[in-house]
C-alpha cells in the first residue's frame, strides 16, 4: 500500500472516531476533511493508480464517512427545527400574557 493511501486510511480513521464522539467539532472536522481532501488530489495525479484492493477499501471507508456525516448533519437540522418551534411557541405565548 503506498504511503499516500496509507496516510488516506490514518485520516479517515480520525474522521471515523471524530464522527462516532457524541459531539462533533466542527473546526477539526473541517480540517480533518481538507486533509482528506489535499491528499485525494495527491493521489489522482500518481503515475500509477492504486492498486484495485487498496482503492475500494478507501471507497468503501469514504461512503460510510459520508453516510455518518449525513447522519449527523440531518440530527442537527431536525435539533435547530425543534429549537426554532419551540422559540416561536415561547413568541406567540407571550404576546397572550
Amino acid at each position: 500500500m503506498s504511503t499516500l493511501l496509507m496516510q488516506l486510511e490514518t485520516i479517515d480513521g480520525c474522521l471515523l472516531a471524530a464522527l462516532t464522539e457524541g459531539n462533533v467539532d466542527p473546526d477539526e472536522m473541517a480540517r480533518l476533511l481538507n486533509e482528506r481532501k489535499q491528499c485525494l488530489a495527491e493521489i489522482t495525479i500518481l503515475p500509477d493508480p492504486p492498486e484495485k484492493e487498496a482503492w475500494s477499501v478507501a471507497i468503501s471507508r469514504t461512503e460510510h464517512i459520508y453516510s455518518l456525516i449525513k447522519r449527523h448533519r440531518d440530527s442537527a437540522a431536525a435539533d435547530a427545527s425543534r429549537y426554532l418551534k419551540g422559540r416561536k411557541s415561547v413568541q406567540i405565548y407571550k404576546k397572550f400574557e
